[in-house]
């Protein structure tokens, strides 16, 4: 039997007052004897609904947010929706749409943004959150404006999440060394998920602190329960955190992009210049898999010398980022941002893995060139109003 198959709700409060309402009516009710919540939260109750496997987050400014959970058996329950992922820009523009229309100069695109918001509510289309629209948010120094967006963002994605693309790019590199060298195929992350612990997944993260005394059902929905909170309340804290920029980063790309510049070759040469720097990008995330799939040093000197290139091609988010980064090396007049990373990482990795992919001008151009150049089939948009005509 489903845990909790005879409560209707359970809530809890602000001041610590922890409540359960049976199916049948009854309702118990004690107290923690302390705040639930972090001081600096804008939850003001958190409402487990176990028969539709959603909670209810009440911001202290009486808004609502409901998240979707997963179940066990499913945590994925896209039931063929299709996915959309917004790139900041677009997630700006939905918000105005809600909260400030008139910001929205063009008509077409505030018509397109009110039409996809429609699609959301009728549970048509999933619009994912990532760790990304989490760091872009939580760096918005006006709060008023980040309490809208953060609200926008987590009740339109509804608990939905792009699983962290590192975690994403680890599997594409382990599958191939794996399919190539040992004749396996793995089972691959579901990419568009309810999986609470998908947006890091990738990266050490502290689990949850729950006591092992509870049953493992009651373990994981409660796991659950605090993740989802616990990504609201990140968006909506009252306290600004600022993104810090990848300098380093930025940095040793336009040198080298600089380098290619002043130092004119074939594109056969340029482009395996480009492909090496790429590699040295990856840093441990490619020795690392090899080990995980069982490669020998031999095996591993073999796909880099003769087998890279193709494989690459065939791999959803890399193969994109790989094309971007080449292209954006090849062009000197290009400068690179601090938000660069961010971008291709984040776009690169929706582009593989998501049906539709609504961006910023510039790294869409650059994913609309490297989508043709492998020959695939890949629907980005520049902006809400293209995307909404292509339904």
């Amino acid at each position: 039997m489903m845990p909790f198959a005879h409560v209707s709700k359970m809530r809890i409060d602000r001041d610590g007052t922890f409540s359960v309402i049976l199916m049948d009516g009854q309702n118990v009710t004690s107290a923690f004897g302390k705040e639930a919540f972090e001081r600096t939260s804008l939850i003001s109750s958190s409402t487990y609904l176990p028969q539709e496997s959603r909670v209810s987050l009440q911001t202290t400014r009486g808004d609502e947010i409901f998240i979707d959970l997963p179940r066990p058996e499913d945590p994925s329950p896209l039931n063929e929706r299709i996915t959309v992922y917004l790139d900041q820009n677009h997630w700006s523009t939905l918000t105005n749409v809600l909260y400030d229309p008139g910001r929205v100069a063009d008509d077409e695109e505030r018509d397109a943004a009110k039409r996809l918001i429609s699609l959301v509510s009728a549970k048509k289309i999933v619009l994912p959150m990532s760790a990304a629209h989490i760091s872009e948010t939580c760096k918005q120094a006006d709060f008023d404006q980040r309490y809208k967006r953060a609200l926008t963002i987590t009740q339109l994605s509804a608990g939905w999440q792009l699983r962290d693309p590192l975690d994403l790019r680890r599997f594409e590199l382990r599958q191939a060394l794996a399919h190539r060298y040992r004749g396996r195929r793995l089972v691959s992350p579901v990419a568009v998920t309810l999986d609470p612990d998908a947006l890091y997944s990738a990266r050490d993260r502290q689990p949850s602190d729950i006591d092992d005394s509870f049953p493992p059902q009651v373990q994981w929905i409660m796991h659950v329960i605090i993740s989802a909170g616990a990504n609201v309340d990140t968006m909506l804290d009252a306290e600004h955190v600022p993104l810090d920029p990848s300098a380093e980063w930025v940095a040793q790309f336009q040198q080298f992009a600089e380098f290619i510049h002043d130092n004119p070759s074939t594109k056969e040469v340029k482009r395996q210049r480009t492909c090496a720097k790429f590699i040295s990008d990856l840093g441990k995330e490619l020795p690392e898999e090899s080990v995980r799939a069982e490669i020998t040093p031999d095996e591993m000197g073999d796909w880099m010398l003769n087998h890279v290139d193709n494989d690459l091609r065939k791999m959803p988010s890399l193969g994109i980022f790989r094309e971007v980064l080449h292209e954006k090396l090849s062009d000197g007049r290009l400068r690179w941002e601090d938000n660069d990373l961010t971008d291709m990482v984040y776009l690169a990795a929706a582009t593989g893995y998501c049906d539709y992919v609504v961006g910023e001008r510039a790294h869409i151009s650059h994913i609309t060139n490297g989508i043709r150049r492998l020959g695939r089939g890949g629907r980005v948009f520049r902006n809400l109003r293209s995307f909404v005509e292509s339904l």
